[in-house]
């Protein structure tokens, strides 16, 4: 589409077009195969002992997805953790991507924060993360081992692959031995150089409240009655307990807005304590309990950990692992409640009966 009709088919056709096929049937049984056959590549290049393995990172194409971001990183933690060293490159985008940044200010700043939580995350003894623009990108995949390449057909067309990191990485997961997935999932040690000097009262549950000011994804913010059931139910829950809600400069701002309008006066904002991602992070790990609601990327700081979460939202390109578990190592005091997709909910007020259905059921 995008070759064809250039902007017009990234715009507004292929839009379309994912649309109807996210609607079509087998779906996940060609998004399985696909992340079968990707698990089976690396597992064959781990035992063949490669000396490097390659993950691309193409801003351009990926543009600046948290959630796709960490899923990424977490494949590469895999690799890692099985004794694999990891070349990450991050591709600058020679044009702005489609997600409401517009100034060269603006992506330099994402590119920067991109490589810096990958630093953070990653072994510098095991891994090494590197930008590259997108000639120096077409060089250097004339060098790479096809076989040694996250994605390799994928990478090299610079099409899309975001969609099915995730599912490989799930893949990849379910047959590890459980040193190496404690060696591969987040945990409060990564993040400790990240912790705030200020930090909030303990104990505290954090919540991650997503806010889209200028309209990309709006689907995944909180509506005032998501927002008010939400408070109601861990206020109850966890009674003794801090609130810090995890957000953004400008989503906190929105929040505490709302709760004042909601005559709401006991919560906390992660922009008291943490100026960047990583702080936000640091809070969600070393927090008692973490919950979301149709929420951003940073969620997956908890999802791709041991700590204890509920999550309610719908799965994106994801799939899940069965009836009641999206990830396979998913534990007991982990909770994921499956919801539609905002994009084909007309009325979301039926989601509200969701909330607070994890712990029904403990």
């Amino acid at each position: 589409m995008i070759r064809v009709f250039g902007q017009l088919g990234e715009e507004l056709i292929l839009p379309r077009v994912r649309l109807i096929y996210d609607r079509l049937p087998l779906l996940n049984w060609r998004s399985k195969r696909y992340a079968a056959s990707e698990v089976r590549k690396i597992r064959h290049a781990i035992k063949s002992k490669v000396s490097e393995y390659v993950i691309v990172f193409d801003c351009k194409v990926v543009g600046f997805a948290f959630g796709s971001l960490l899923n990424s990183i977490a494949v590469a933690r895999y690799l890692s953790a099985n004794g694999i060293f990891v070349r990450m490159e991050f591709v600058y985008p020679e044009e702005p991507p489609d997600n409401g940044l517009t100034l060269p200010s603006e992506v330099d700043g994402s590119v920067k924060e991109f490589i810096r939580v990958a630093e953070t995350l990653l072994n510098p003894k095991q891994a090494s993360v590197n930008l590259l623009s997108h000639t120096e990108l077409e060089e250097q995949l004339g060098m790479i081992d096809r076989n040694a390449l996250l994605f390799e057909d994928f990478t090299r067309d610079r099409r899309p692959y975001f969609r099915d990191v995730f599912n490989v990485f799930n893949g990849l997961m379910a047959r590890a031995p459980l040193a190496i997935q404690d060696r591969t999932l987040f945990s409060s040690d990564d993040f400790k150089t990240h912790l705030p000097k200020q930090f909030p009262p303990e104990p505290y549950v954090s919540w991650h409240c997503r806010y889209s000011p200028r309209g990309v994804d709006v689907g995944r913010q909180t509506l005032e009655a998501e927002f008010l059931e939400s408070y109601q139910y861990i206020r109850k829950r966890f009674w003794n307990h801090n609130i810090v809600i995890i957000s953004d400069s400008r989503g906190c701002e929105h929040y505490a807005e709302l709760a004042k309008q909601l005559q709401v006066v006991d919560l906390l904002f992660s922009k008291e304590y943490s100026s960047d991602f990583l702080g936000d992070a640091a809070l969600i790990m070393n927090s008692r309990y973490f919950y979301w609601f149709r929420g951003g990327g940073i969620g997956n700081i908890a999802l791709l950990s041991r700590m204890p979460f509920e999550m309610i939202g719908p799965v994106m390109n994801e799939i899940m692992w069965d009836r009641e578990r999206l990830t396979s190592w998913q534990g007991d005091s982990q909770h994921w409640i499956l919801l539609e997709k905002h994009q084909f909910v007309e009325d979301r007020s039926q989601d509200l009966k969701k909330i607070g259905s994890a712990w029904k059921d403990e």
